[in-house]
């Protein structure tokens, strides 16, 4: 490999690792707002669901006390989930916040480990263009 490859190779590595090093240290929180027509397609889903699940009661198929711990615990669930709060100065749903908490407690490379990598390619780089004529 020639030096002027090796160069490319490096300079394409130090921009993936500056691009991870930026999404680790502030990932992207947020739900995004549903489109209106979707909010109408599960409107739509849930009722025939609903229509099919009271019809099985009706005949006698279907337990109703699990069906009515499934509505009421998803629908406490949702609520909560939804609610803005104030989290570390921020306005934020609970989802949001979850989600924050995930991502930043995953195993996976840290910052730490990325920045020394990112260290040593740029140190490479610069050893490559003082060599060059």
């Amino acid at each position: 490999m020639t030096d002027r490859d090796e160069l490319a190779d490096l300079e394409a590595e130090r921009d993936r690792l500056r691009s991870l090093i930026a999404y680790y240290e502030r990932p992207e929180i947020g739900f995004p707002e549903l489109p209106s027509w979707f909010c109408y397609v599960l409107f739509g889903i849930a009722s025939v669901i609903a229509i099919l699940v009271a019809a099985g009661m009706l005949a006698g198929q279907i337990d109703p006390l699990p069906i009515i711990f499934a509505v009421v615990f998803l629908t406490l669930t949702a609520y909560i989930s939804m609610r803005k709060i104030n989290v570390f100065g921020t306005s934020m749903r609970v989802f949001d916040l979850l989600s924050y908490l995930t991502l930043t407690t995953l195993p996976g490379p840290r910052a730490g480990e990325l920045r020394q990598r990112l260290s040593n390619c740029e140190s490479r780089i610069m050893e490559l263009r003082e060599r060059r004529p």
